[in-house]
């Protein structure tokens, strides 16, 4: 798109606050580019986001998206402000324990409901 437009690197990225190197880096997919400088580049590009990947093939193995709740997604933006990688790990390691815990208990329940002949 940016080619179609005779438009630089350089040139760009002024608009959205990028350098020239940062805009290489997107280009070849060295870096990935957040939604917000996506949005930026498109604006720049005076085009709407689909056509940034008009070029692009649908993937024939996409990877799959977890459901997860609004409460995961919430502990996900707290966790990577963490900025220590030793409480990284003990958090991760924390949060493991307390699901083991709690499917092991469940796990139990389940057991013994089927045992006292109060199974689904």
């Amino acid at each position: 798109m940016r080619r179609l437009r005779n438009m630089s690197q350089e040139t760009l990225g002024e608009k959205p606050g990028l350098t020239f190197q940062q805009v290489q880096k997107y280009e070849k997919g060295t870096n990935r580019i957040s939604a917000s400088k996506l949005v930026a580049v498109s604006q720049a590009l005076d085009c709407i986001i689909g056509q940034l990947f008009s070029d692009v093939e649908a993937s024939t193995n996409p990877v799959p998206v977890p459901n997860v709740s609004v409460a995961a997604l919430k502990l996900a933006v707290e966790f990577d402000k963490i900025a220590s990688d030793a409480q990284h790990a003990a958090v991760a390691k924390l949060v493991g324990t307390l699901a083991l815990h709690d499917a092991a208990r469940g796990a139990f329940a389940e057991e013994s409901q089927q045992k006292a002949g109060f199974a689904n």
